[in-house]
């Protein structure tokens, strides 16, 4: 009988991109081969973010989408799983009738079971707090026999058949959140913190670098307060056999300690790349955020890891518009991203998050105002960001390379230590090695070079 060919889109966080690529290796065992896009699937997973209005909006447009291909092939099974999915639950068979299945992020090891029940003409609604509805919608597709076998359940590893990039790898270290931000849904969507054991992390590890992995990036919602401390786990697997690199994402500024940035100032393998959302630079927003920091806290924080790890770049977020940001909240946000000199920022408009304490608040700030605060900070860290690519021209910067460069297939693109995007001339065999690469030019958000 045919294997199914299954295909997943995914939205949001690197978190997200772990779940889809762990969710493709489990169904690839169960005996599902992957396809290269949605009109040569069999199964379509769309794995989703919660995070802000707008990934939502875009996941439903694209759900709705596949309304007409649904329909000239009714054996065609729509998946929908991750954040979204566990907030929005029935909802999405109600805005979307034509998907089969609606899971939760903890549910992609049950993804094969669930597909078997679609196939055999139930719409399966599977959440995280145990919430588990089987409706018989339509008669039983003869398509193929999936079930998950227990060879696979018990005895699972990730290989490089999905990965994007079979040089670089995410290990999840910890699950969930328990901050509570009041703008986030995550800790309602993702359940609270639980941190994997460090055995068990550094045999992950030892497997991803013996399958040609070079750089493994550690996640977390909040990495650096991983329950057997971040500072140890980075020791313990920095003499990985193979490993050339380590980063770990997302660091909540609170928790970036001494320990931590000593552990990236001595350990060669660490790279020297920090990712601290600010969110905003007003005390008093960011007490209603519920950040447990302050300003003042913030700007500490920079110069103790500047101080520390002399070469560290520094990225970070922000929302503007959040609920009572006056223009002075503003302003200090403003400034603050001047002091702290950035290399990069992610900056959203706030949007209420259904679920979240924040939609308790008015959301008093009209949404012409948010666009031109967007639009008045995104052009000053612009304006930062060229400023310190361009301190960079004549230097040599180490490369891990990806491939080709996605605006310029005749050029290489890969990133620095430093997480500089960096386009440069080269053989295609340079993919997947560290090579040095001389810095000539750039703009604010790459940097141009050639081969040292």
């Amino acid at each position: 009988m045919a294997k199914l060919k299954v295909h997943f889109e995914t939205f949001g966080c690197q978190m997200n991109v772990l779940d889809s690529e762990t969710a493709a290796e489990r169904l690839a065992a169960n005996g599902f081969e992957l396809a290269e896009s949605a009109a040569l699937a069999d199964v379509i997973i769309f794995n989703t973010c919660s995070v802000r209005e707008h990934a939502e909006e875009r996941v439903y447009s694209r759900i709705g989408a596949l309304k007409t291909l649904k329909q000239r092939k009714p054996e065609l099974i729509i998946g929908v799983m991750g954040c979204m999915a566990q907030k929005d639950g029935a909802l999405v068979f109600r805005r979307a009738p034509h998907v089969d299945i609606v899971c939760g992020p903890k549910q992609e090891s049950s993804l094969a079971a669930l597909i078997a029940e679609a196939q055999a003409g139930r719409r399966i609604l599977a959440l995280d707090n145990g919430d588990r509805i089987r409706v018989r919608t339509k008669p039983p597709k003869d398509v193929a026999e999936v079930g998950q076998t227990p060879q696979a359940a018990a005895a699972f590893e990730r290989t490089g058949s999905t990965r994007p990039l079979p040089h670089r790898a995410y290990a999840a270290i910890m699950l969930g959140c328990d901050n509570f931000c009041s703008y986030c849904i995550v800790p309602y969507v993702r359940g609270p913190e639980e941190s994997r054991p460090a055995e068990e992390i550094a045999e992950e590890v030892q497997r991803l670098a013996a399958d040609g992995v070079k750089e493994i990036i550690l996640l977390g919602q909040n990495v650096n307060s991983y329950a057997g401390g971040l500072p140890a786990l980075l020791r313990r697997i920095h003499d990985t056999a193979g490993l050339d690199r380590i980063r770990f994402v997302t660091s909540h500024p609170k928790d970036v300690s001494d320990e931590l940035l000593r552990a990236m100032a001595e350990l060669p393998k660490v790279c020297e790349h920090l990712h601290a959302p600010a969110q905003s630079g007003s005390t008093a927003v960011l007490k209603r955020m519920n950040r447990r920091y302050t300003r003042e806290h913030y700007l500490d924080m920079l110069d103790r890891a500047r101080r520390i790890v002399p070469d560290i770049e520094i990225a970070s977020d922000f929302i503007v518009g959040f609920p009572g940001e006056t223009e002075e909240d503003f302003r200090q946000t403003i400034d603050l991203v001047r002091k702290a000199d950035f290399g990069q920022c992610y900056i959203f408009k706030y949007s209420p998050r259904t679920g979240s304490k924040a939609v308790e608040f008015a959301d008093d700030v009209p949404d012409e105002i948010k666009k031109r605060r967007n639009n008045e900070l995104l052009a000053v860290q612009e304006e930062i960001s060229a400023g310190r690519n361009r301190e960079k021209h004549g230097k040599v910067l180490e490369v891990l390379v990806d491939g080709s460069s996605k605006n310029d297939p005749g050029k290489l693109a890969g990133r620095s230590r430093g997480n500089d995007i960096v386009v440069f001339d080269g053989p295609q065999s340079l993919i997947g090695s560290i090579t040095p690469v001389h810095i000539t030019d750039s703009t604010p958000l790459t940097l141009f070079g050639k081969e040292a």
